[in-house]
């Protein structure tokens, strides 16, 4: 404990006249003198543009203090509530560490000079010994089982990122097949886990299947504990809730509000069935249910749901998927180590952005904590790909389900420099920061509202020091605006067979939205094979996004038909229109790019989003 004389209160003095977003780069340590017990001597604090130094503040009360080592390498300072976060003092001859205090005033600050924009931010370096291994996280050139070298930086460029924020205070419900929550490198909160077998809170662990766990560790394995890997938000906390271990679906919506007060994140890496080339439209109550989450959860700010885009390619695009393709949730796809999207990846005029899941384990893939001793994905013994001797961790996690927490992680690390940020502003800021991978593919354009987009990699691979620098100085959006519109259809429009396309235009007028954030497409036709149609949506800026293409179903891989899905009208979602303004000629071209049937295009709406 700190000496009695440090513990203290005093009456409120003039309120902290600095506005302070978050301090880095600690150039000494903190200091406090028992001569002058009402004040503190802070090193350094960035205060907007510019970086202050020996900042002397007085101070009313210790609130707390932390325990071992500090969970940051800077101190900060929330205006909301007058605390500083000191991340280490020294009291005498005693050094303590995480102390956080009431701020009452500033008597003076030694010296203050700008920020540079370009100036590099202290790199984080983790002591855990599998994070040289994970390249997802820094991209050195590793070389995975095929022995071909990464491409180095291609990473999600979180160790710089670090310098600022590592989840602190942040809690992310991991929706999947189960968590083991007695794992080593986890931490979990004690009795909020929520078991859907027995439908009870409890003990989500499951025996046999790693992937929800392998999840929870990209997303936020304990770093700088000198144990196994590192996570993303390597100090937030996690719950489990197990929705894939029982056969039913009535939980769906159920789990994306479990316990909605204390989750900041829901971290969802399933999805509909892959490979498949089906469309799968999602539940009126799993809809419900995400609308509620975002705009009751977080006192109303709204939380954060990231959603694995899938691994269907070539037969299946995301905007096929329902749930992958809505309104309130992030769809993330998959990047390997080079850069270039993984070959499962699923593009989508819905896909938001890009992190990595790598290919396979037999030549590269990522790694992370698996369930446990010898069950799961590694029993360290009988794969010598694997870790041998290693069976708490892998190295054969893949798929856009390793990419989706690792924006989890990236989301908790925005949320704890910017508590004040919606859902929206989340979504916002990891697609204006985003970095253009794979910069010469040919899908690549700039839509209206001056964005990069491409449809296989969305807004580009999210760079989480960017968005984490945005965060701290970004101002909120304005509240969300909705218009909708539908197609003037007295007449249903033939769509020729393997012809020229079918075109339609609604008109949108007087919406007042001027940055578009997203759009719904709904469609009804009773074209008997959707397999055969290509559709696109055209915006009023000229901005074209894809929704299906010309290809074959398979159940069991036998082409089977894909079906009239389109019959009782199907929901699209495209977010690469951000920036774009809503009102003017909305496009819908439908095309049927084979020669067997032809069917009618009866209805089709937009409902824009965008404020």
């Amino acid at each position: 404990m700190l000496p009695k004389s440090f513990i203290f209160k005093l009456p409120a003095a003039a309120l902290f006249a600095l506005t302070v977003s978050s301090g880095k780069n600690v150039a000494a340590s903190t200091a406090w003198d028992p001569a002058t017990p009402d004040r503190v001597t802070v090193s350094t604090i960035d205060l907007g543009n510019n970086r202050y130094t020996n900042v002397v503040a007085t101070f009313n009360s210790v609130i707390s203090i932390g325990n071992g080592a500090p969970t940051h390498n800077y101190d900060s300072y929330d205006p909301a509530t007058g605390l500083l976060t000191i991340s280490t003092i020294k009291v005498g001859t005693a050094t303590y560490n995480d102390v956080v205090i009431a701020i009452t005033g500033v008597i003076s600050v030694g010296g203050v000079t700008p920020i540079n924009a370009t100036e590099p931010s202290t790199e984080i370096i983790p002591n855990d010994p599998l994070f040289a291994d994970q390249w997802h996280l820094k991209n050195t050139g590793q070389t995975g089982i095929d022995r071909v070298a990464g491409k180095i930086g291609e990473d999600l460029n979180v160790s710089q990122a670090w310098a600022s924020a590592t989840g602190k205070g942040i809690q992310i419900a991991i929706i999947d097949d189960g968590l083991d929550i007695h794992h080593e490198d986890l931490n979990v909160v004690a009795g909020k886990s929520w078991n859907y077998i027995t439908n009870t809170y409890g003990d989500p662990s499951s025996t046999i299947g790693s992937h929800g766990t392998s999840c929870a560790g990209l997303a936020a394995a304990k770093g700088n504990n000198g144990i196994g890997v590192t996570g993303v938000a390597y100090n937030a906390k996690q719950v489990g809730y197990n929705l894939l271990s029982v056969t039913t679906s009535s939980f769906d919506a159920d789990s994306v509000t479990k316990d909605l007060q204390s989750n900041h994140i829901y971290s969802n890496s399933y999805g509909a069935a892959d490979n498949n080339g089906l469309l799968e439209p999602s539940a009126e109550a799993w809809q419900q249910a995400i609308d509620t989450g975002i705009s009751t959860g977080r006192q109303g700010k709204g939380v954060i749901y990231t959603w694995a885009a899938g691994n269907g390619a070539p037969e299946d695009r995301s905007d096929y998927d329902g749930q992958a393709n809505y309104q309130g949730v992030l769809a993330i796809g998959s990047l390997n180590d080079q850069g270039t999207k993984s070959s499962y990846s699923e593009p989508g005029s819905n896909l938001l952005a890009m992190a990595y899941g790598g290919e396979y384990c037999s030549s590269h893939a990522v790694t992370t904590i698996d369930i446990t001793g010898i069950e799961g994905s590694n029993d360290g013994t009988s794969n010598p790909e694997d870790y041998i001797g290693q069976p708490n961790y892998t190295r054969c996690m893949n798929g856009t389900s390793a990419a989706t927490p690792e924006i989890s992680g990236v989301a908790a690390l925005l949320l704890e420099v910017n508590p004040a940020l919606s859902w929206r502003d989340v979504r916002a800021i990891l697609a204006q920061t985003a970095r253009k991978n794979d910069p010469t593919h040919s899908d690549w354009i700039t839509n209206g509202g001056g964005f990069h987009i491409n449809h296989n990699y969305g807004y580009g691979v999210v760079d989480a020091a960017a968005a984490v620098n945005s965060a701290k100085t970004w101002k909120n959006i304005p509240a969300q605006k909705t218009a909708t519109a539908s197609a003037n259809l007295t007449t249903p429009l033939t769509i020729a067979d393997n012809n020229a396309a079918t075109t339609s235009i609604i008109k949108l007028s007087n919406s007042g939205i001027h940055k578009l954030e997203f759009v719904d497409i709904n469609i009804t036709s009773n074209h008997p094979e959707v397999g055969d149609l290509k559709i696109t949506l055209t915006s009023p800026a000229g901005t074209s996004s894809t929704l299906t293409t010309v290809h074959d179903c398979k159940l069991e891989d036998i082409t089977v038909s894909c079906g009239s899905s389109l019959n009782d009208g199907m929901r699209f979602g495209v977010v690469r229109l951000m920036g774009e303004a809503a009102d003017g000629n909305w496009t819908l071209s439908v095309r049927d790019g084979r020669p067997r049937d032809t069917g009618k295009l009866i209805a089709w709406n937009i409902k824009a989003y965008g404020y």
